[in-house]
């Protein structure tokens, strides 16, 4: 689908970052927009006067029959599933379905990387584009890190970098997007409640390299069985890191990571602001990525200057962040930590034992496997959102505490522990039962630990 046929299109899903800019963009370009969504007039209040005055907005229902009006593609939002009926006969009648990624790539300029798996992702976007402005290059971050790739599609020239995280439910509808470096962190279960196996999960997320040629680069993990198998059968020249194996481009041996192709250190991990050897893997497919797109640039990689400016990136908000101690517990913002892998990374990060804060709307993933890092970690749980009377249930051999919200959790993880715990928010579930998005979930933490230490959250 060329930008240049579209005339008239159909966005699926509102919002307040996706739909609304596609919607905003397309009608700038005078393309006549009308926008689906399921939620009804009220619930889009705070959305609505910000869209375009220009677009029509179809609230409170998804019905297929409006495909009738003739479009010329059907753009659909991420937490849209392309299984409902308005997507599905989209299809049927061969109307192009995209996502926003793949067209907001027909109007980037510049050298693109592509930063997908399961945990991880904003981590090694955010980094590599810290490493790209440091080294003084014009650089976009976007993507499912929060802004869309479209709020960048006027702004980048050819020496533009653009690095995007790129999210399964975004590459399900890709057809022409093509990164020059596309990283594949790993793969664990996640989003099973939307796909109908860990396979179709794989594949989705495999389609970061569908059209990648020779000229390409695919960065992938050479410690994840699963992500090796799919590096396997990709056209792109592969490039591998690891925390284990000296064989990869890039890896860890005793607290450094070393460049294979000329047997030297090029970093000292304890340098880095951010903690934990799965950030230190983040740092690595980071700093592949950006080696990566100098080379494809005809410029040789200065790898002491990028690994000074890895040592620089200050980390991410709600990922494992500190965010202050009380009564002598350090409490912990974990709130990105949206499945049971990446909960398991965040306990094997601690160095005392912890109140854990745990729950929200689950992916349809085993979450009895939290057992195999709670164990001897874990004094207390503390369980939230519409999830915690199963986790109740799975977790009977812990303590454990109900909470109603995020003050009440805090409240009680005081209770529940003792001088030298952590606190920690790790909730291993989406947030959208209690909150807009995990940002939101770790901003009221945050606000739930200033009142408890300014006392207006009484605990004793």
């Amino acid at each position: 689908m060329s930008r240049d046929n579209l005339h008239k299109a159909l966005v699926i899903g509102l919002g307040h970052r996706t739909g609304l800019a596609v919607s905003n963009f397309l009608a700038g370009k005078g393309v006549a927009v009308a926008v689906s969504d399921s939620k009804n007039i009220g619930e889009l209040a705070g959305v609505l006067p910000m869209l375009d005055p220009s677009v029509r907005v179809v609230a409170g229902e998804q019905k297929p029959e409006i495909l009738g009006e003739g479009f010329d593609a059907v753009i659909v939002s991420p937490g849209v599933p392309v299984t409902i009926p308005l997507v599905a006969e989209a299809y049927r009648r061969n109307i192009p379905v995209l996502a926003e990624v793949e067209l907001a790539s027909q109007y980037l300029k510049g050298m693109i990387i592509g930063v997908t798996g399961t945990d991880g992702k904003s981590t090694t976007t955010a980094c590599a584009g810290h490493i790209f402005k440091e080294m003084g290059f014009d650089t976009a971050v976007g993507g499912n890190i929060g802004i869309p790739l479209i709020t960048f599609a006027e702004k980048t020239d050819p020496d533009t970098v653009i690095v995007a995280e790129l999210s399964s439910f975004q590459l399900e509808t890709i057809a022409s997007f093509r990164p020059d470096a596309a990283v594949m962190l790993n793969i664990t279960p996640d989003h099973l409640d939307r796909y109908d196996s860990m396979d179709d999960y794989f594949r989705a997320k495999m389609r970061i390299s569908m059209n990648q040629n020779k000229n390409d680069y695919f960065i992938y993990n050479l410690n994840d069985s699963t992500v090796c198998r799919g590096a396997a059968s990709v056209s792109a020249a592969p490039l591998s890191f690891s925390i284990e194996d000296k064989s990869a481009d890039l890896y860890y041996h005793n607290g450094a990571v070393y460049l294979k192709e000329e047997n030297k250190k090029i970093l000292q991990a304890d340098r880095l602001k951010i903690v934990g050897l799965h950030n230190v893997q983040n740092v690595m497919a980071a700093v592949l990525a950006v080696s990566s797109i100098l080379h494809k640039k005809g410029i040789a990689p200065d790898y002491g200057r990028i690994a000074e400016a890895a040592c620089t990136f200050p980390g991410l908000e709600h990922r494992l962040e500190q965010i202050g101690t009380f009564k002598g517990r350090e409490f912990i913002n974990d709130s990105k930590a949206t499945t049971v892998n990446a909960v398991l990374t965040a306990l094997k990060s601690l160095s005392a034992k912890s109140v854990l804060i745990l729950g929200g709307r689950t992916k349809g993933d085993d979450y009895s496997r939290l057992s195999t890092g709670m164990n001897g970690v874990i004094r207390t749980l503390v369980l939230i959102g519409e999830s915690k009377e199963y986790f109740y249930s799975i977790f009977e051999g812990y303590d454990r505490i109900l909470a109603d919200t995020l003050d009440d959790a805090v409240v009680k993880a005081m209770r529940a522990s003792r001088a030298g715990d952590v606190i920690l928010l790790s909730p291993a579930c989406a947030s959208f039962d209690m909150f807009k998005n995990y940002e939101e979930r770790g901003a009221e933490f945050r606000k739930s630990f200033d009142r408890l230490k300014s006392g207006a959250l009484p605990w004793t």
